[in-house]
Parts: C-alpha cells; sequence; structure tokens
C-alpha cells in the first residue's frame, strides 16, 4: 500500500448536497468506462432537465477534448450531470453500486499528488463538509484513499513531482517537510493569554518567507540553505517578538483586483453553461472587470461596495475557527510538486482574500456589520474553483501572476483590520 501524506484533523463524510455535481466541471471517463456504462444501458438513466423524465434521446458521453481516448459525461442545460436525480442522488450509484461510478467522482473531495518521498492527499474547499470538517476524520479512511490511488494511479499516471522554492530553485522533500513543520509552529502561535491572532501570525510567514526567498538566500549550495532554514525558522516561529508591519505594494492591490474579478469570472461562467464566450457573457464579464476596479455599478447580486465597511475580523469564534482550518490545511497540504511551495502558499491566501471580500459583500448585501461563518463558507466555496485550475496552463500561470505574490499575504492582515477601507 502506498503512503499517503495528509492534513491529519481534516475530516470528510460525504453528505450527498450534490454541489460536486452540479458546479458544471468535467467528469472524465476512461474508454473502458464509457463502454461499461453503455453496455449495462446507462443511457435509460440519463435526463437532459433537472425535472425531465426523458431518457435514451442522448448519448450521455461525449469525447474529452484535448484527452485522447477519455470521455465526459454530457452536461444537462443548467450546467449538472445529466445523472443527478432529484433527490441528490446519482442513478449510476443507484442502478451499478458506489464501486462503479466514474473514479472522478469516487476521488471528489480528493486529490492525489505524487511526490517525491510520500505522496500528498488533500481534500478540496469545493465541498461544504470538508469547509465543515464534518464526518470521519480522514486519517482513518487512508488505507481506503491508499486504493483509490493505486487505482487512480493506473488509470491517470503521472510522473512524481520534484519540489522547488521558488521557480528554478530545487529543494529536497526534508527541506519542504522542515519548511511546513515552522510554518505551522508560526501559524498557531499564541500569545501570553493563549490567543491565536491569525492576522499577525500570517504577517511573521510573510516576513519569513520574504526572508527565506532572498536572492542571496535562494542562491545558497542546498546543505546551506537547508541549514539557514532550521536555525532562522525555528528562531523564528519560538520567538515572541511583534510580526513585521507593512502594507502591500500599489501593485499588488492592482493586482489582487484582477485576482478577484478571475474568482467572480470563473463563477459567472459556471453558471451559463455552453460553448464557447456568447455575447450576454461577455458584456457582463467587461461589467465585472469595470467594478471590481471600482468605476462600474453592480453586476447582478455582484456589488463589492457593499462590503466596504464590513468587518473582516475574527472576533466570532466559528469564523476564527474556520479560517484557521483552512490555513493549516494549506500550510500541511504545501509541497504537492504541482507549483512551486511558495507559489502554493500565496495562491492560497490570495483565494482566501478573495473569500473574505465575498463573504463581506453577502453580509453587507444582509446589513450586517461583520462576516459570519455561512457568509465566510460560502465564499470559500465561490473561490476554490480556481484551485482546480491545472497548474501547468497558461489560465493557472496568470492566476499566480495575479496573486501578487507575499503581498497577498500581507493584504491578508489589512483585509482582516476591524474595519477594511481598501475595499
Amino acid at each position: 500500500m502506498v503512503a499517503l501524506r495528509h492534513y491529519a484533523e481534516q475530516r470528510f463524510t460525504c453528505a450527498q448536497c450534490g454541489r460536486c455535481c452540479r458546479r458544471g466541471w468535467d467528469i472524465a471517463l476512461t474508454a473502458g468506462e464509457v463502454d461499461g456504462y453503455r453496455k449495462a444501458g446507462a443511457a435509460a438513466w440519463y435526463t437532459e432537465t433537472d425535472t425531465g423524465t426523458e431518457t435514451g434521446t442522448v448519448d450521455p458521453f461525449e469525447p474529452l477534448s484535448g484527452h485522447a481516448g477519455h470521455f465526459r459525461i454530457r452536461k444537462r442545460a443548467d450546467g449538472a450531470c445529466g445523472f443527478l436525480s432529484a433527490e441528490n442522488r446519482c442513478r449510476i450509484h443507484e442502478q451499478l453500486g458506489g464501486a462503479r461510478k466514474p473514479l472522478t467522482c469516487r476521488l471528489f473531495p480528493f486529490r492525489f499528488h505524487p511526490v517525491e518521498g510520500k505522496a500528498v492527499v488533500s481534500a478540496s474547499f469545493c465541498c461544504p463538509t470538508v469547509v465543515a470538517s464534518e464526518g470521519e476524520p480522514v486519517t482513518a479512511q487512508i488505507r481506503a484513499l491508499g486504493g483509490l490511488y493505486n487505482e487512480w494511479a493506473r488509470t491517470y499516471p503521472e510522473p512524481k513531482g520534484s519540489f522547488e522554492l521558488v521557480a528554478g530553485r530545487a529543494v529536497s522533500g526534508a527541506t519542504v517537510a522542515t519548511l511546513r513543520d515552522v510554518l505551522r509552529t508560526m501559524l498557531d502561535h499564541a500569545d501570553g493569554e493563549g490567543r491565536v491572532d491569525l492576522r499577525a501570525n500570517v504577517r511573521r510567514i510573510a516576513g519569513f518567507v520574504d526572508d527565506l526567498t532572498r536572492h542571496r538566500v535562494v542562491k545558497l549550495a542546498p546543505e546551506r540553505f537547508a541549514e539557514y532554514l532550521e536555525l532562522t525558522g525555528r528562531y523564528a516561529a519560538a520567538s515572541d517578538r511583534p510580526s513585521a508591519e507593512r502594507r502591500a505594494s500599489a501593485v499588488g492591490r492592482v493586482l489582487s483586483r484582477g485576482f478577484l474579478f478571475a474568482v467572480l469570472a470563473a463563477r459567472e461562467q459556471l453558471r451559463s453553461p455552453g460553448p464557447g464566450m456568447r455575447l450576454g457573457l461577455r458584456a457582463r464579464l467587461v461589467r465585472l472587470l469595470a467594478h471590481t476596479h471600482g468605476v462600474g455599478s453592480a453586476v447582478g447580486d455582484v456589488d463589492l461596495r457593499a462590503g466596504r465597511l464590513v468587518s473582516r475580523g475574527f472576533e466570532d469564534p466559528a469564523v476564527h475557527g474556520l479560517v484557521h482550518h483552512y490555513l493549516r490545511a494549506t500550510v500541511e497540504d504545501l509541497g504537492t510538486g504541482r507549483r512551486p511551495v511558495v507559489d502554493e502558499l500565496v495562491m492560497a491566501v490570495a483565494l482566501l482574500n478573495a473569500a473574505l471580500a465575498f463573504a463581506a459583500m453577502r453580509a453587507g448585501q444582509a446589513g450586517r456589520a461583520a462576516i459570519d461563518v455561512a457568509a465566510l463558507t460560502e465564499g470559500l466555496l465561490e473561490t476554490m474553483d480556481l484551485a482546480h485550475a491545472e497548474p501547468g496552463g497558461v489560465y493557472a500561470r496568470v492566476l499566480v501572476s495575479l496573486a501578487g505574490g507575499l503581498d497577498a499575504l500581507w493584504m491578508f492582515g489589512e483585509a482582516t483590520e476591524k474595519i477594511d477601507r481598501h475595499g
């Protein structure tokens, strides 16, 4: 059985909410899976609308563009999977059993990352149950996940990834493990009264990573770099000195608006399933671009101005707990090999910043003075779709640029002040 590294505090048991079946994602299938479903008469279980009873009128499976030999499940008119029943049940599961569902579906919300040493299994914050961390501990599911990993590795083989701290700077798995341990200690740092100040702790992380990525440090020989990380990291993590105060750069602020637009654009496209860029969708995206840069009016249910005077602080213990859980999962999952480690950290915090902006908007629209855990949960669910962008693709590379580097971490600190004056 393959060894898997995972975030030990994560919990998950499927709540059958059906959200993953309605997101409009491509459900990849192998030719063998499609052949088996066709032989079983799966066309009779497929419907083209959420309430329709029409079956057998279309082939539920179509070739997956750009992936020769693979297919996807044809989407309904509303973007959902055509095998989803009105009771949020998968008709393939109902007819053939859970073991015959597509491998892609059986894996969700987990994703595997083959890297040096133990392969990483991460859980997607696109899933409400993962966000809430409810159900069976992932630690108790590792044996079953190991079986799924072996099946996935045979079906969708990919080479093991190597580790980079930043682009072009390779590091060992042991060095990444040390970095995770240091950042986790920094994140969990408590003051003399036992309080965990997440804003201060993320600033501490930003300052340390800023030092670690200086040119002269990055250029150290591997052994010297590992020693530098160990000595300075342990000292910084144990220190009670206040974290550095720093404002994000003007460029970082502009990029953050571009990142927020990317989140909203992805959300808009998921809401408007269909091929190509339709004229109506293009017009809405142009209006959203103007609105995120403060020069346009609200677009549909998006009015970022509503959140300008809403507190994004963590006085609410439930909000504090959710943000802490997300950040701990981020640190524990660092080192997937799909992006340089610093880019992984920056992207995760940029997504959280966008989720906080979304939550503040919803709270403001509801007339509340502060975000609550329901608004933040919805914000995370709306933003995390971007986390699934293929890291090697052009779109994902643009997202990393828009994330703004370590400015994303400094802006997290600003966004959690009692009143966010930067909108």
